[in-house]
């Protein structure tokens, strides 16, 4: 009896594997805000709406994050002004 129960406890254990929602990078989250602003934004404006959706920054300065993120990826954001971007045009 004590062993029926043993073996039907591993298999439950198997059969429900844990599904872990993927969480979008800093990048994802930039490209998002401005497509849905559709004008050019500041980074740190930028900044302010990704905490505004949950993103939870783990480095001590989170506007320098997002601005070196953005600055790394020169064919997904244009520059308009100082420290302004906009998505380019595809």
């Amino acid at each position: 009896m004590k062993r029926k129960k043993k073996q039907i406890k591993r298999i439950k254990k198997r059969t429900t594997p844990k599904k872990k929602k993927k969480k979008l990078s800093i990048r994802e989250h930039t490209i998002d805000i401005l497509k849905r602003s559709k004008k050019p934004l500041h980074y740190r404006e930028i900044t302010k709406r990704i905490r505004k959706n949950g993103y939870r920054f783990h480095r001590k300065d989170p506007e320098r994050s997002v601005y070196i993120t953005i600055n790394r990826y020169p064919k997904i954001f244009k520059k308009v002004k100082p420290a302004t971007y906009k998505l380019k045009k595809k």
